[in-house]
This record gives structure tokens, sequence and C-alpha cells, in this order.
């Protein structure tokens, strides 16, 4: 999955953050998406906003200690470690939360 495919190739990303107790205010699932990605907000401030949708890929990621904003590394672990059955489904959902967070990062850019 190409960077450039998902517009995301020029998200530095941050520290992953797995907790917090900051409560945000509601914010749109793209929104949501791309503060992910970019390491603004935490896995469970993610899951608060989201719902469960990607929480086979949150915890994957936090087992092998993997930054959404590093898609070719969450890719290439995904491939190595994940179980065959489990690889559609972490891929789909990786697929999703980077278009998603295309959409709050081009938006973002017009503004």
């Amino acid at each position: 999955m190409a960077k450039e495919e998902l517009g995301v190739e020029e998200i530095i990303p941050g520290i992953i953050v797995r907790h917090t107790n900051r409560r945000l205010g509601r914010i749109e699932v793209s929104d949501a998406c791309g503060r992910l990605i970019c390491g603004k907000i935490s896995f469970s401030e993610f899951v608060d906003q989201v719902g469960e949708g990607f929480r086979e890929l949150l915890d994957f990621m936090m087992e092998h200690d993997l930054h959404p904003g590093r898609p070719d590394e969450v890719v290439y672990c995904v491939d190595c470690y994940a179980e065959f059955c489990c690889r559609d489904t972490l891929k789909t959902q990786l697929g999703d939360l980077y278009r998603m967070g295309a959409a709050h990062v081009q938006a973002a850019k017009a503004s």
C-alpha cells in the first residue's frame, strides 16, 4: 500500500500514545483518524471517538509497538507476524484508517 495512494506521504508521526485521561469533545471520524496517524490522540481516545471498528488493528499495533503514522512498517509487520486468517481484516482496517485520515489531512491543507 503506497503512502502516495493514501495521501499520507507528508505525515510525520509523533510518539505512540496508548492511553490518556484527557477527554475530547465529539470529533469527526476522519479527524480522529488523522489525529491518531499524527500521534495527536491516544489509541483509547480514538476508540472513544470511533467505536470498536478498528479494535483488531489497534490491538495488533499495541502488541507489536507500531505507530499508525508509519504505514509501511505496519503492513510489513502484518505480513510477517499476523496469523494468516487475520491479515485481510488488519489490512482492510489499516486502509480504512488511512483513507479516512487522508480526508482529514486534505481538508486541513485546504483551510
